[in-house]
């Protein structure tokens, strides 16, 4: 065999045992060392008092009535209250904003009576991802896994399972009050960054009615088998950066995949170019009418 096969096979034998190390590690890790590793890759101080953001947002409708926009972008957090907000402008779609004041949610019309696609699927479908600390992931100052004891959650560890063409560590995740769709936490296997949130739900035919596009067309039956709606919600978080000590992420996307009314496909971002921590934030921007 020649010199450049054998250091060929070497190092292909370096990369399966690499591989297999990996992988075996990762059968042995338990959810509560996952959390650990995860709450230590953010930074020692955990705790602020809020913390404001600020960038650009976009949404990018691709299948069911396409559009584009762009607006100014916003997230507030302090303690158990949130405000996510993109100002668009439109007249069929002046913003996205969702509020959480403690345990009540509000999430705005975005022309009278209608809320968009995003907003009427978190309303009427997922309200517990933002009462859970779930949405909005380490962005939010009472984001789930700072404290599982108090919110009373389970997690499970199921290994590193391939998501978007990547080899992450997955947790699954269940609310102490039940609900009937799937949650699923991803990290990176180098660094504990949580970078995904992936929530499922299949519903019977005739559930969706009254959930509306930014120009007011209403969820009805599946294409699917039976006429099921299947609504997938992803959430995905990049472009890791330090701000006061904590490793946090600048760039936010919400993805809305669902089967109804010929399918429906749309992307949400933030990119933030300012954040902040203990800053004086005015009650009135949680407040919900």
């Amino acid at each position: 065999m020649s010199i450049k096969k054998r250091v060929s096979w070497a190092a292909l034998a370096a990369v399966a045992l690499l591989c297999a190390t990996v992988d075996g590690s990762a059968k042995k890790m338990k959810a509560d060392a996952l959390v650990a590793l995860h709450l230590k890759a953010i930074g020692e101080n955990l705790v602020r008092k809020n913390r404001v953001a600020q960038g650009l947002g976009t949404v990018d409708i691709r299948v069911g009535n396409k559009a584009k926009m762009v607006g100014p972008a916003m997230l507030l957090a302090e303690g158990k209250k949130l405000r996510t907000e993109i100002n668009f402008g439109h007249p069929q779609y002046t913003r996205e904003t969702l509020i959480r004041n403690g345990e009540k949610l509000d999430i705005a019309y975005v022309s009278p009576g209608a809320r968009s696609r995003l907003g009427g699927t978190l309303w009427d479908f997922f309200p517990r991802l933002a009462q859970e600390g779930l949405y909005g992931g380490v962005l939010s100052t009472d984001w789930t896994l700072l404290d599982l004891r108090k919110k009373r959650a389970r997690v499970r560890y199921q290994g590193l399972k391939k998501f978007e063409g990547r080899r992450l560590h997955r947790l699954e995740y269940r609310p102490k009050k039940g609900v009937n769709y799937r949650i699923r936490i991803y990290f990176e296997p180098e660094t504990y960054r949580h970078v995904a949130s992936r929530y499922r739900l299949t519903l019977p035919a005739g559930m969706g009615r009254g959930l509306v596009d930014i120009r007011g067309g209403a969820f009805g039956a599946g294409s699917g088998p039976a006429d099921k709606i299947r609504i997938t919600l992803t959430e995905t978080f990049s472009h890791f950066k330090e701000v006061d000590g904590l490793t946090l992420p600048h760039h936010y996307r919400i993805a809305l995949n669902t089967s109804a009314i010929g399918g429906f496909v749309g992307h949400w971002e933030i990119k933030i170019d300012r954040m902040m921590h203990d800053q004086r934030i005015a009650a009135r921007a949680f407040a919900i009418n």
